[in-house]
This record gives C-alpha cells, sequence and structure tokens, in this order.
C-alpha cells in the first residue's frame, strides 16, 4: 500500500513543477475564435489550375498501375498455389487405393 502513496507523492510534486505546461496550454487560442476568422496551421502552396489537374491525373494513373500489379500479383499466387496443391494431390499415395479400382 505504501507504493500507491509514494506514487501519488511523486505526482504531485512532478505537477508542481512550474515549467511544465499542463494541457498544452498554449493551443487554447484556437478555441476562442470568431467563426468568421479561418486560421490555418498550414500553408499549403498555390498550384495553378493546370497544374493541380495534371497532379490529379497522375495521382490517379499512378493508382491504376498499383491496382493492376496488385491483381496481377494475386493472379500469379493463386496460380501458383493451384499447382503446387495439384502437384501435391498427385504424388500423394492414397491409403486403400487397391481396393478402388475396378
Amino acid at each position: 500500500m505504501s507504493g500507491h502513496i509514494l506514487d501519488m507523492v511523486n505526482r504531485i510534486k512532478q505537477n508542481k513543477i512550474p515549467k511544465r505546461e499542463k494541457f498544452q496550454g498554449k493551443n487554447r487560442g484556437l478555441l476562442y475564435t470568431d467563426s468568421s476568422q479561418v486560421i490555418t496551421q498550414y500553408n499549403f502552396p498555390a498550384v495553378s489550375s493546370e497544374n493541380l489537374d495534371r497532379i490529379k491525373t497522375n495521382i490517379r494513373q499512378n493508382a491504376i498501375i498499383r491496382k493492376r500489379k496488385s491483381y496481377l500479383f494475386l493472379i500469379i499466387f493463386i496460380v501458383i498455389t493451384v499447382t503446387l496443391g495439384l502437384i501435391l494431390l498427385e504424388s500423394y499415395k492414397y491409403p486403400f487405393s487397391s481396393l478402388t479400382r475396378f
């Protein structure tokens, strides 16, 4: 039981340190702003509409290429798995195989 009391005392000592900001105090300014004011924390670069269209088409083409590659890998994996399974079944010696032949 004394371990819990010592932990509580240590936490009280740590909370008394004035250098430490509790609850990220400097970020509260964003909570009390007018709705008419738009505050963004990011500085987005300005891009012309032509460059933006070029970027979008590039992203779409890359997504299509990645999707095709993943389908190709999936098909290759399935074909290899099926062929290995068939090879395993062909090489397996069934017990009582002489009884089933007529």
